[in-house]
């Protein structure tokens, strides 16, 4: 789920700017620019892809933040979360947005393809402030060889709701899908934990990793944790608690596989949770 938020401290120079209301253009010609301002502002995001050629002052004013602050300020009570949909590897189609409120569907810009890789599946997408990030995965990569195994991927790309595109960030020290995944939250960081190159096309097999990672948004890298007691892939992530007492719980999953009969690979799944406490800033387990 994706929800408007206010502009982020931690986003990078490459952000829209923050337009002044009184000195940007004309907006809509009789009315006072904070009132038109105002007015478009009521304009779902599933829309504003339609009115943004109407003139360049509705196009400058609908790719600034501005948009987002006025959004988040006088329609705090009325902000609509938008539900994110990928049918296939993002690369390939494109994904779509729905917005309940309006009950409107809009598709986003495909990713930044790859000629060399395809089939990308268990990725994790979150939204963290105006922005949507889509870490990691499992594709096939055609350099690699047997060239039909998975291979796990560490690429990480950012959508910017006000311009409409996508960045490709700093990617992660180790590749891996099926991952626990969270936002930190209020700190402008995002953390991974355990995952492995599982792909949807095979029901067994695959790498697994124990490690985790932290990424600092505003500064666009990636710190190494200390790891899980173990292994732990197909496994989720969320944080518990605030301040000193917060932690980031990774539940579930499957580990090392066996296999049954000696010929069939079977996963062996956990029931429990591994929990990180995150008081001093890189975490231990328990």
């Amino acid at each position: 789920m994706t929800r408007f938020g206010p502009p982020s401290p931690h986003s990078s120079s490459s952000s829209p700017p923050l337009i002044p209301i009184g000195e940007s253009p004309t907006l809509i010609p009789g009315l006072p620019n904070d009132i038109a301002a105002l007015i478009l502002s009521f304009v779902p995001f599933s829309h504003q892809a339609r009115l943004r050629p109407t003139c360049k002052s509705w196009r400058l004013f609908l790719s600034s933040k501005t948009l987002i602050a006025l959004r988040q300020t006088h329609h705090r009570t009325n902000l609509s979360y938008l539900l994110c949909v990928f049918p296939q590897d993002p690369s390939v189609a494109a994904p779509y947005l729905f917005d309940p409120r309006t009950l409107a569907w809009c598709p986003l810009p495909p990713m930044p393809c790859n000629p060399h890789v395809y089939g990308l599946c268990n990725f994790t997408s979150l939204s963290v402030g105006p922005h949507l990030y889509v870490i990691g995965g499992s594709l096939f990569d055609t350099r690699s060889f047997p060239i039909d195994l998975p291979s796990p991927s560490s690429a990480i790309f950012r959508f910017d709701f006000s311009t409409s595109s996508w960045d490709f960030l700093a990617p992660m020290l180790t590749p891996r899908g099926s991952f626990a995944c969270a936002a930190v939250p209020k700190s402008g960081e995002i953390l991974v934990a355990g995952g492995g190159s599982r792909h949807t096309l095979f029901s067994a097999a695959g790498s697994r990793t124990s490690s985790v990672e932290r990424y600092d948004i505003g500064r666009n890298d990636w710190v190494a944790m200390d790891g899980l007691p173990g292994s732990r892939t197909g496994c989720a992530g969320f944080f518990v608690g605030d301040g000193e007492k917060r932690e980031f719980w990774v539940m579930g999953g499957y580990g090392e596989s066996r296999t049954r009969s000696g010929v069939f690979p079977v996963d062996e799944h956990y029931r429990d949770a591994v929990v990180m406490e995150l008081k001093n800033g890189n975490g231990g387990c328990r």
